[in-house]
């Protein structure tokens, strides 16, 4: 499946309208890496990660009416919030679709939204943003967790031969390495997915529908 820039506002709400209809009805909980995270970002993004890491919707909404997001990242963040905790419609989140370049300013905004693209089943958006952080990260050290979501996209995607690069980096983390030998079961052999229906699932929206690009 190929993907795609749109241009012009016509275009955008028509992409979005469509992604939306199929995100309403396979909208699934996804649980990020929960290990924490050394990426280099604002402590106000340290702090929304760590909450949506942990899908504490509630407690990002109370935080946001405290003190408004500076951040874009966490300001889309507290947009899906919103829509988990059914406070707003399905325009909440038309917002994730756009500005992709001016959100991902660090390591840590670029993992956020890889983490909340997975969430909406954009894949390929979720893939462009992890390796954003990838390349953003000073200290290779730090790469774990991008480098997992690299791997999983990989999967999903059915790139098996590259998530097996990605697998083969990671197991040379001790904190990474149970994990990376779990999944490299399931990409030297794909027809054990279906142990993985978070995968499944995802694998299952890439192939129906189209990922957008934005500009």
């Amino acid at each position: 499946m190929k993907g795609f820039v749109l241009k012009g506002k016509k275009s955008y709400w028509l992409a979005a309208i469509i992604m939306i209809a199929i995100v309403s009805t396979c909208l699934f909980i996804f649980q990020p890496f929960k290990a924490s995270s050394h990426l280099d970002g604002t402590q106000e993004e340290k702090e929304y990660d760590a909450l949506q890491i942990k899908s504490k919707w509630q407690q990002i909404l109370e935080k946001s009416q405290q003190q408004p997001p500076h951040s874009l990242a966490c300001q889309k963040v507290v947009r899906l919030a919103q829509y988990r905790m059914n406070i707003s419609g399905k325009e909440a989140i038309y917002d994730c679709l756009s500005d992709s370049r001016q959100v991902l300013t660090s390591p840590m905004a670029a993992m956020m939204m890889s983490d909340l693209y997975l969430q909406l089943g954009m894949t390929n958006m979720a893939q462009r943003a992890a390796f954003e952080a990838m390349v953003k990260t000073h200290d290779a050290k730090d790469n774990g967790r991008a480098l997992r979501r690299l791997t999983e996209t990989a999967i999903i995607t059915g790139q098996y031969d590259l998530a097996l690069k990605y697998i083969s980096l990671l197991e040379n983390y001790r904190t990474h390495r149970k994990w990376a030998r779990e999944m490299r079961k399931i990409a030297e052999h794909p027809e054990l997915l279906h142990q993985k229906p978070t995968y499944q699932n995802l694998k299952q929206i890439y192939e129906k529908t189209e990922d957008m690009f934005f500009l």
